[in-house]
């Protein structure tokens, strides 16, 4: 037992990089450590406080109806499905594709020893999200209801048991998906495709529920408890357990919950080497023929490079396109649904004075949540001395990341403005800022994220996990984005009696500035950077 908690230890201050952040004696690393952690601190207020705001708006609508416990399984299924969802892809890359398999194999320890700390870094960090999502739920529970105090206890006790059977599953499908893609070359991309054919199919099937009918949400409340208990039983033995205070629920709840655990972790511990084996072994199917060699220029090679390193990751694709999927379905869905329409479904009555002021605006939101670069540099690990080696300008070096970015956004986010300005029915000056801003907060988010990954580079990692959803670099690159438009925003709405297309235009402005500024930052201090890392 000792040597799982030894080895899960390590793993999780390596994926947040903690030891550097204990024990380093450097003041400035020391300053740099406390502002991440304060970004760090604010980043998770923010996500409780949207979590919590969320729960309580569903709470009201179930209190009219007298299911106040629906809350719970709700976001208890909603917890499940999300950590199944993630974990499918961090799975192979924690389990399986670690740089330090060879090494820790190679140590005294058994492999079932290795295969559990492996498992329960899984754990933690799914854990981290249930707790997110079922904390503040279950406080909006509590002030709704006002349960009496076996409540609370059910409710700590069952909380560290929920994310064990989605940890299962995941891991289980994320196994054959990349045993799928070691043996036929297209899998990859047929697996991405597939993945983000499911995010749209939620999404879509989250706008066709009507919240502001309270008597349709009564007439669909008995069907909606049915389906997620028939799709998740455990959701019924929670909510008996949490609800009902239900003794034997409770025990059932945990018991299937550990048992399932621990066995499937024996099991996998036993299959441990044959399953690795299986999955990073890899068939070459065609005979290499020698061919006449195209020259490219420096920066257009170094593009190829980095855009077959971003498709060559599934984590990496997944986690950085997200927010252009969710643009380009809002941007269809709204040649269907009017603006006016939509505001009555996310119950903001004034949506479309807004959609029509603030177009712009609201597209570069979904941009900010597409910044490949502000891991990518991270992403190249212990082989960064080949690029810093390279007789090529730093200069080049970075702008391929750059161009890296822009390749996935600005396509998008092109076709998306299109959709937007036939669905709002815009005039010419609106359709041009509406497509201009967001490519300009395009290059000005990528060119933030390579500044951001410059400054906080995680160079030492042994799965791409902690780089792509972990790093520091990525939090604070996203914080910087949110925080930026938060202020646009405000002025916006500070400036509301002026002129929108304006308004528009001087943000527009700004922007190409702030552009131009961070452009000759990287011209003139990225280098010294760059070799610093």
């Amino acid at each position: 037992m000792i040597n799982i908690w030894r080895l899960t230890k390590i793993q999780l201050i390596s994926s947040f990089g903690l030891n550097k952040a204990l024990h380093t004696r450097d003041a400035k690393e020391r300053r740099k450590m406390l502002w991440l952690s304060i970004g760090i601190l604010i980043g998770i207020v923010m996500m409780a406080v949207v979590s919590f705001g969320y729960s309580y708006m569903i709470a009201e609508t179930l209190e009219q109806i007298g299911r106040p416990e629906l809350l719970l399984a709700i976001m208890m299924a909603v917890t499940c499905l999300i950590g199944f969802f993630t974990t499918i892809y961090k799975a192979s890359g924690v389990l399986f594709g670690s740089k330090d398999y060879d090494l820790v194999m190679s140590l005294p320890i058994k492999t079932s020893h290795i295969v559990a700390s492996r498992v329960a870094q899984l754990y933690v960090l799914d854990l981290f999200f249930s707790l997110m999502v079922m904390v503040p739920a279950g406080i909006v529970y509590a002030i709704k209801v006002n349960p009496g105090v076996l409540y609370y206890f059910y409710f700590l006790i069952t909380l560290l048991f929920i994310p064990l059977v989605p940890i299962i599953a995941a891991t289980i499908i994320g196994a054959l998906i990349s045993w799928v893609s070691s043996r036929f070359k297209g899998s990859r991309i047929i697996t991405l495709i597939l993945t983000f054919v499911v995010i749209i199919a939620i999404i879509v099937g989250s706008g066709q529920i009507n919240g502001n009918n309270p008597q349709l949400l009564a007439d669909m409340s008995a069907q909606i408890a049915d389906q997620i208990y028939n799709l998740y039983p455990l959701t019924l033995m929670y909510v008996n357990a949490v609800c009902s205070f239900q003794f034997d629920s409770l025990v059932l709840f945990i018991g299937f919950s550990l048992i399932s655990f621990m066995l499937f972790t024996i099991v996998l511990g036993s299959k441990y080497k044959a399953i690795h084996t299986g999955l990073t072994t890899s068939f070459s199917k065609n005979k290499y023929q020698m061919k006449s060699l195209a020259v490219s220029s420096p920066l257009y090679t170094l593009y190829k490079k980095e855009l077959r390193r971003y498709f060559s990751s599934s984590i990496y694709v997944l986690n950085t396109s997200i927010g252009m999927v969710m643009l380009l379905v809002l941007a269809i869905a709204l040649l269907f649904v009017s603006a006016e329409q939509l505001g009555q479904l996310v119950e903001i009555p004034e949506l479309s004075n807004y959609l029509n002021r603030l177009a712009p605006l609201f597209v570069s939101v979904f941009v900010t949540l597409s910044c490949t670069t502000s891991s990518s540099i991270s992403l190249e690990g212990n082989n960064i001395w080949i690029l810093k080696s390279a007789p090529v300008p730093t200069l080049t070096i970075l702008l391929s990341k750059v161009a890296v970015n822009l390749t996935i956004t600005v396509p998008i986010v092109v076709v998306s403005s299109v959709l937007l300005m036939i669905s709002l029915d815009t005039g010419w000056m609106e359709s041009l800022l509406l497509l201009v801003i967001p490519v300009l907060y395009a290059c000005l988010t990528a060119m933030i994220g390579v500044l951001v990954n410059l400054k906080l580079p995680k160079l030492e990692w042994t799965n791409e996990v902690s780089v792509v959803k972990q790093s520091a670099s990525v939090l604070v690159a996203m914080l910087i984005g949110f925080i930026s438009l938060l202020i646009l925003f405000g002025l916006s709405l500070l400036l509301a009696d002026l002129n929108g297309n304006l308004i528009l235009l001087g943000i527009g402005l700004l922007i190409l500035v702030v552009c131009g500024a961070m452009y000759r930052y990287i011209q003139s201090k990225g280098e010294l950077l760059f070799r610093a890392l």
